[in-house]
């Protein structure tokens, strides 16, 4: 079996040469372009981009006089590191590839889409649970970074509908892509509160140190598998773990209704691509 270390070394590398999905890429941009220099603007646009979330988020968290507990929000994490060099990592990052696209791989639009859609429905249900929702929203824009890394380079994705083992070969894949996902987070010197409930988004009740967290981010990955129409736990067809909603003191019903809200999130998320951003 490869060992840990080698995976994680080779997600590292294949993390850096990515681009964000063509969508998201052309906003970035335009806003550079026009020389659009408002932070509220610019914020909007990284809260849909994972990779230079994660970016801003790891040089935040890598600072020498970075605050005590470290930074959990994309927020947070530009204000820490400054506008200027918030504004320098946007200006790089969207057009550092332009010439070397062969060497590159873009994040799957696909991905993308289920990360944006998860980190509404983390945002959404921290807001009823009195957890800080900008620290939900960001965790659940990144929990998957190592799968969608994966999944930007992976050319056999659908090797596993002609697998006589594929629904095993895909458990596996899930426990494994959330422990990556983890490892390389701790690694970027990302504080525990963050990567726990990440670590632990396929098993909640294990978590000890954030399992409210943890458990908003497995509904999350169920909502976001309504959405998506996609699989985003091992048993989705199964519906939401019924220990985690009465933990939370949710009912189903809830997640069915948080659908429509998110739908409508998910709109705003849409017209900001398009630039507006008054419905933000």
């Amino acid at each position: 079996m490869e060992r840990i270390t080698t995976t994680v070394d080779r997600l590292q590398s294949r993390f850096e040469t990515m681009t964000p999905a063509p969508r998201i890429s052309n906003s970035l941009k335009s806003l550079v372009s026009e020389g659009n220099i408002n932070p509220d603007e610019i914020i909007a646009l990284i809260r849909l981009e994972p990779l230079l979330a994660t970016r801003i988020l790891r040089e935040a968290n890598q600072l020498a006089d970075a605050k005590s507990g470290g930074y959990t929000s994309i927020e947070q994490a530009a204000t820490a590191v400054g506008f200027e060099r918030m504004y320098d990592l946007l200006g790089i990052y969207a057009y550092q590839y332009c010439d070397e696209a062969l060497e590159s791989a873009s994040y799957s639009v696909d991905a993308w889409k289920r990360a944006i859609t998860c980190a509404v429905c983390m945002e959404s249900l921290a807001a009823r649970h009195r957890l800080d929702p900008l620290e939900a929203y960001s965790i659940g824009l990144l929990h998957s970074l190592a799968s969608a890394i994966s999944e930007a380079h992976d050319e056999e994705l659908e090797h596993h509908f002609t697998d006589p083992f594929g629904r095993l070969n895909e458990r596996l894949k899930s426990f494994g892509s959330s422990g990556l996902s983890y490892t390389l987070l701790r690694l970027w010197g990302f504080p525990d509160t963050f990567t726990d409930p990440v670590r632990f988004q396929f098993s909640p009740l294990d978590c000890t140190t954030t399992g409210k967290m943890a458990c908003l981010l497995n509904l999350s990955k169920w909502i976001t598998g309504v959405i998506r129409e996609i699989n985003q736990l091992p048993d989705q067809n199964q519906g939401p773990d019924l220990l985690v909603l009465n933990l939370l003191g949710e009912g189903e019903q809830t997640l069915w209704n948080l659908v429509t809200d998110v739908s409508d999130c998910l709109q705003r998320a849409d017209a900001t691509l398009q630039g507006d951003y008054n419905l933000v």
